[in-house]
């Protein structure tokens, strides 16, 4: 199968290094590969002085036989976590058809991103995938909040299937029975992300 690459998620360039790592030399980052067709891959990049580094915390934490091995499902390892060399890794693994035996593809969650924007009464875009939700939001340097809903069920139903009601169970029993309540139902627990001017 020829892929072809619509955008790579890098997820340090938006959190930043690991705690206790060093940008760039001493980090893992989980990958994203998100294809022209709609698939999406995931794999974690190690550089090789983050192992060295990882090793000798499981030394002292006496984790992984004292350090004595190590692994990570869908890893793989660079010399720096930066963006050029991470595509010309993607590129040269595809190319090598080795793409698939590293990165692991996502299926599809059941779920679409709603964007509100700050002050506005109804919602402003739906989406199928963050990527293409945080695009939308850059491009047009939009201010409010974007929440990913599940589809096919309501809210209401996804909390108390997933336990993210935050409610006693007598005071659940109560809100059940309440249309207004279960109509109106949203939780901080749902993934969410705050936008000011197009960034997160």
């Amino acid at each position: 199968m020829q892929h072809k690459i619509k955008k790579i998620r890098i997820e340090s360039e938006e959190k930043g290094p690991i705690l206790g790592g060093t940008k760039f030399i001493n980090d893992n980052s989980d990958i994203d590969v998100f294809m022209k067709n709609g698939d999406w891959y995931s794999a974690t990049a190690f550089t090789y002085e983050n192992i060295e580094f990882l090793r000798r915390k499981n030394v002292a934490t006496a984790e992984n036989l004292n350090g004595k091995y190590f692994w990570a499902k869908d890893m793989f390892v660079v010399e720096r976590i930066e963006r050029e060399l991470i595509e010309e890794v993607v590129a040269e693994l595809l190319e090598n058809g080795l793409f698939e035996m590293i990165f692991d593809k996502i299926e599809p969650e059941q779920s679409v991103w709603i964007f509100n924007g700050a002050n506005s009464r109804f919602s402003g875009g739906v989406f199928d995938n963050l990527i293409d939700a945080e695009d939308w939001i850059k491009s047009n340097k939009l201010t409010g909040m974007l929440t990913k809903y599940p589809l096919n069920q309501g809210v209401f139903d996804w909390a108390e299937a997933n336990d993210k009601t935050s409610m006693k169970p007598e005071k659940l029993l109560e809100k059940r029975k309440d249309p207004i309540f279960i109509g109106g139902f949203t939780t901080a627990a749902m993934e969410h992300y705050h936008y000011e001017n197009g960034e997160r």
